[in-house]
């Protein structure tokens, strides 16, 4: 078989990535877009040696779980994958992800819960960094290509709040007419779903910059609900974003929002669920497989700026928050005092060397919860927690594939999985948040 070589093909089920999987002549093709059950016309688009890709060139059996996707850049973007899947069949995709990363890479064959998801299915970002350039005097404002470093402009993404929407029209106009628009390498916006307070960070090569005030008191007036507007000067060649001096230009330096019940601060640095609506359906299971009374000591490990610390804290007798960016540990610091929360401390460290600091301080901690980025936690942490040797471990995750991997080596030592509960943290992409129970068997 070659490439643009035609075949008949029907999709028997999906990738880790939400492609159809089809079986023809003896190979594997994934297939971009193809629903399972799906029978299709295909276009080899490459041929590996033991599988292939291909694309649809006719659906001859669509199925009931197909819908037309609403974006007009849907393709080319590639910032959401499964517009194309009703929400049932997205909900299916993912319980089948996280129960197929399991098998995968743990060999462990797992029972996880029906996935939670929030009514909210669109519109639900509270933060969006959108690269900028210039083209031919034209300015562009999109978001990145799968794989290139091209832009594909939007006039409304689908998943971004509809305040973040504007101001991003807005930015295109307002940089174009200021002739500004090529001292700019993104725009950061984060907007606070529950307090409709919303913050401007502008990622700039140098500062000032020609048109720097007028941006400002443009932004300002138009959107009242902007309550911070600042630049990071950034004059890195690669594509870190948020590195350089910041400089503040109009309000406060953080904007606050609402969760649960408490306040919290929310700087340009630190980092903050993204799905307001998925994230309180996330932090009270957690909370809840935590399984706290009020006599517990609870280690919250990657703590960003406190959240499910302070949150767990109204339950808790004792509780440490570790994390690696300082900025952050200041704003979880503030957001302690916000919420009157006396029995939680907070110490700058990353995951490993925080969890070894407490093990030298002969902590002994009833519950940990770990919040790790997508790479999952090291070894030696894992080791840290081991030794603190707590009762219960809630692990939450935003990669079930380092999810797996990491409870088959607490398993190693002396933990067993009681509960793994899918969240639907990020409607319309194949990405799928995971909360884990472990508990010590001896």
């Amino acid at each position: 078989m070659e490439k643009n070589q035609k075949l008949i093909g029907t999709a028997e089920g999906y990738t880790y990535d939400g492609d159809g999987v089809v079986k023809a002549e003896g190979m594997v093709f994934f297939v971009p877009g193809l629903l399972e059950g799906e029978e299709a016309e295909l276009s080899i688009t490459a041929m590996k040696k033991n599988f292939g890709f291909a694309r649809i060139v006719k659906l001859i059996k669509p199925s009931e779980h197909r819908v037309v996707p609403q974006c007009s850049v849907y393709r080319l973007c590639g910032g959401c994958q499964l517009l194309h899947m009703d929400h049932e069949e997205q909900m299916r995709f993912k319980e089948d992800k996280v129960r197929g990363c399991f098998l995968q890479n743990a060999h462990m064959e797992i029972e996880a819960k029906p996935i939670l998801s929030a009514d909210e299915q669109d519109h639900y970002r509270s933060k969006v960094q959108v690269p900028v350039q210039v083209n031919n005097g034209t300015v562009e404002m999109g978001f990145y290509q799968n794989h290139t470093n091209r832009i594909i402009p939007y006039d409304e993404c689908l998943v971004q709040t509809d305040l973040s929407n504007r101001i991003v029209a807005s930015f295109k106009l307002w940089t174009a007419k200021l002739n500004c628009a090529e001292v700019f390498r993104h725009v950061l916006i984060k907007h606070a779903e529950h307090t409709n307070q919303a913050m401007v960070c502008m990622i700039v090569r140098q500062y000032p910059f020609h048109g720097a005030e007028q941006l400002v008191t443009l932004i300002k007036d138009t959107y009242p609900e902007v309550k911070s507007i600042l630049c990071v000067i950034n004059r890195r060649s690669d594509n870190v974003i948020l590195d350089g001096q910041e400089v503040q230009l109009y309000g406060t330096p953080y904007i606050e929002d609402e969760l649960l019940g408490c306040t919290f601060r929310i700087s340009a640095r630190s980092f903050y669920q993204i799905n307001p609506f998925a994230t309180e359906l996330l932090y009270q299971k957690a909370i809840e497989k935590a399984g706290l009374s009020g006599k517990e000591v609870l280690i919250d490990l990657y703590c960003g700026t406190g959240t499910i610390g302070i949150l767990a804290s109204k339950h808790a007798k004792k509780v440490y928050g570790i994390e690696i960016v300082d900025d952050a540990i200041k704003d979880a610091r503030v957001n302690a005092e916000l919420n009157h929360c006396t029995n939680i401390d907070f110490f700058t460290a990353d995951a490993e060397a925080g969890a070894a600091r407490l093990v030298r301080s002969k902590i002994k901690p009833d519950v940990v919860i770990v919040d790790p980025p997508r790479k999952g936690c090291s070894k030696n942490t894992l080791n840290a927690i081991a030794v603190m040797s707590p009762k219960r471990l809630v692990y939450v995750s935003c990669d079930p594939a380092t999810l797996a991997r990491d409870c088959a080596y607490m398993k190693e030592q002396g933990y067993e999985i009681n509960e793994v509960q899918p969240v639907d943290m990020f409607p319309q992409t194949t990405h799928v948040e995971t909360v884990a129970l472990l508990t010590r068997t001896n």
